[in-house]
């Protein structure tokens, strides 16, 4: 790694008189003046014009299959080209497209045979995450092929005193639905989801549709400031989520922050309720990463497999309707868009090397038996006891998944100011949102006694990337050229999965091998009371030195140890590579049409660019960022977002700098 080198050295100031006297004498050499401070600083000012303009409504919400991101992406590419920054050397272009599957049909031909006799089509449907193509074959029954390592026990403190009120903590073994089972050149019948886990979209959906009928509800009793009223509907519909999520999740003892409703007037903050209540999920968290559709159906194919028969089994769905209707979700699958509430399938993962179909659970407790048992009941008792029970069905099918695909290129931003080496420090921020309630998945509010159909994201994530472009201009003003080439990336698509940062992680020409570390910005804009959080500090044992030494910049500031997989530095984090994770937490106007620019925090916006200046300075400068891997047996993701996991925070400090909590 780099030491960091001097890149203002002070001149000598003053010189010697020389007078014809006989004594030579010396002027007094005056005092240098003290040096400016050259730690680039963004311009809060600016930053708010930018905000302001990403969050027009003329911008519709800047959805990823909306003209609009093309618009929005030009305006980042006019911004750094004005500032002399240019594209990677690998690549051609500061706007860097990358293709998206954005339709597909079913075709005519796909069919389902079990033991030579045929399904009924109405009660299975081709998948688009696989191909289209024939499998024959033996069926073998996997779980959810899913996979948990043990994680390491933490190692005792001999100063520590025992808390005679602590819980016990409960074991669990390591856990492999593929162990011992042979697949290859089989046909694999499997469950959707991971053990003892619900369809998170769904669930997200549901809530969405909670508080909207909860801001229904309440707008005429804020009208009457009928307070009492008000604080019992926050209770009953924060009694409606605990009785959603309670088969996952022990509810049994939330907490007096769960029940608390400090201002009854307020929205319902479901997002962060959402989180407290994501801590208590029960038994082991299962990487949400590594159990999505197309992560397994690779795990199966690299295993060789031939094919899948996929079952969204019974305990997996949200709610006994859900559960009783056992609808299909058509070829596209489940939708991004359905867990903001919008329900519009705009974009569908790459297929897998081998063809999927899925089959309604009730059809499939008919016609599959594992250990003369059927499907729904096995699946039950593998989310009880967590004990694999994959084994041979004896039994030959046959599928064919027919498909016709259809392609859109979809924009990121990349733009490089060039250091003395190659190795990269690479400032992410995603400048896609979720649009409007036509083409995009915002749902329609009441706001200002008018109708808002447009998701402006102003915080979501207009507040990063105004942050990323004016950090840009502030180190361009220092006229240093910096140890380390600094990398601005401005990713679309991240409301629909993280795509547009996964295509540049994953793009040939994008040389992710020399990059030292990754800084990423999502919502910046709302410095609340609960202060700024700081995620995925245990990537790297150098960051809590460094960050210690930059200060808090007034702030309350959270230090969180794990890293959280659900925004844009998470395809680098699984490259190992440090990542750090900005952010100032969820709020009720989280993906919904109040997200406007006059609820963003100017005082805020200017200390955390402040903050991520100075980091971004030290990194540029060559400072030491080694990656530390998470303990063995651990996956070093956090349950939630920062803050959710008291475990896994390393400490808060207040506004003063002054200790409020550690490990």
């Amino acid at each position: 790694m780099l030491r960091v080198r001097s890149l203002l050295p002070l001149a000598l100031a003053g010189l010697l008189a020389c007078r014809p006297d006989p004594v030579d004498t010396v002027e007094p050499e005056p005092k240098p003046e003290p040096a400016k401070s050259i730690e680039p600083h963004p311009d809060v000012e600016k930053m708010l014009e930018h905000i302001a303009w990403l969050a027009s409504d003329e911008l519709q919400g800047r959805f990823t299959f909306d003209p609009a991101i093309d618009t929005s992406a030009a305006y980042l590419v006019e911004q750094y080209q004005a500032l002399g920054l240019v594209p990677m050397t690998e690549l051609a272009s500061l706007r860097v497209p990358y293709a998206l599957r954005t339709k597909v049909d079913a075709g005519p031909a796909s069919r389902l045979t079990v033991a030579t006799k045929p399904v009924d089509p109405t009660l299975f449907s081709p998948r688009a995450e696989g191909k289209a193509a024939t499998a024959k074959g033996e069926l073998v029954f996997v779980g959810y092929a899913a996979k948990l390592s043990e994680p390491e026990p933490a190692k005792p403190d001999p100063d520590a005193k025992p808390d005679p009120d602590a819980k016990p903590s409960t074991p669990f073994k390591p856990y492999d639905d593929l162990a011992g089972i042979d697949v290859r050149g089989k046909i694999v019948l499997l469950l959707d989801q991971a053990p003892n886990s619900p369809d998170f979209m769904a669930l997200f959906g549901r809530m969405q549709t909670i508080a909207e009928a909860f801001e229904l509800a309440a707008a005429p009793l804020r009208e009457r400031d009928d307070v009492a009223a008000l604080a019992k509907l926050h209770r009953a519909t924060r009694k409606q989520l605990v009785d959603l999520v309670a088969p996952f999740a022990d509810t049994s003892d939330l907490g007096d922050e769960f029940w608390k409703v400090e201002d009854p007037k307020a929205s319902l903050n479901m997002m962060a309720l959402g989180s407290i209540i994501a801590d208590k999920q029960s038994g082991p968290q299962f990487d949400p990463f590594a159990h999505t559709l197309p992560a397994k159906l690779e795990r199966l194919s690299e295993a060789g497999a031939l094919g899948v028969i996929l079952v969204q089994g019974p305990r997996s769905f949200i709610g006994k309707d859900a559960r009783d209707a056992d609808l299909l979700p058509g070829v596209q699958a489940s939708d991004p868009g359905s867990m903001m509430g919008g329900g519009k399938r705009h974009v569908i993962p790459d297929s897998a090397a081998i063809p999927v179909v899925q089959v309604r659970w009730k059809a499939a407790d008919k016609l599959f038996k594992i250990a003369g048992k059927k499907l729904s009941k096995v699946q039950a008792a593998i989310d009880k006891d967590l004990q694999p029970r994959s084994q041979a069905l004896g039994v030959e099918v046959e599928i064919t998944s027919d498909m016709i695909d259809g392609f859109a290129e979809i924009p990121n931003v990349v733009a490089m100011l060039p250091g003395k080496t190659d190795e990269l420090i690479v400032l992410g921020a995603h400048f896609d949102h979720i649009g409007n309630s036509q083409t995009g998945m915002c749902s329609e509010i009441v706001r200002k006694d008018k109708a808002d159909t447009i998701c402006n994201g102003a915080d979501d994530n207009a507040s990063g990337t105004a942050m990323l472009l004016e950090l840009a201009r502030a180190f361009v003003a220092t006229g240093i050229t910096p140890e380390r080439t600094i990398v601005f990336a401005h990713f679309s698509g991240e409301e629909l999965g993280l795509l547009g940062s996964k295509a540049l992680a994953h793009d040939p020409r994008f040389p992710m091998d020399r990059v030292d570390a990754m800084v990423n910005l999502d919502m910046v804009g709302r410095l609340g009371k609960a202060g700024l959080a700081i995620g995925g500090i245990n990537t790297s044992a150098d960051w809590m030195p460094l960050l210690d030494e930059l200060g808090n910049r007034e702030m309350e500031v959270l230090y969180e140890g794990s890293t959280t997989t659900r925004s844009d530095h998470a395809w680098w984090f699984r490259r190992s590579i440090p990542v750090l994770f900005f952010f100032t937490g969820l709020h009720g106007d989280y993906h919904r049409a109040g997200d406007e620019l006059d609820e963003i925090d100017r005082a805020g916006l200017e200390h955390i660019g402040g903050l991520v200046g100075g980091l971004v300075w030290k990194l540029a400068s060559g400072v030491a960022i080694e990656w530390t891997a998470p303990p063995e047996g651990t996956t070093g993701i956090g349950r939630g977002l920062p803050g959710s996991d008291p475990a896994s925070v390393i400490k808060r400090v207040g506004v003063d700098g002054a200790l409020i909590e550690s490990m």
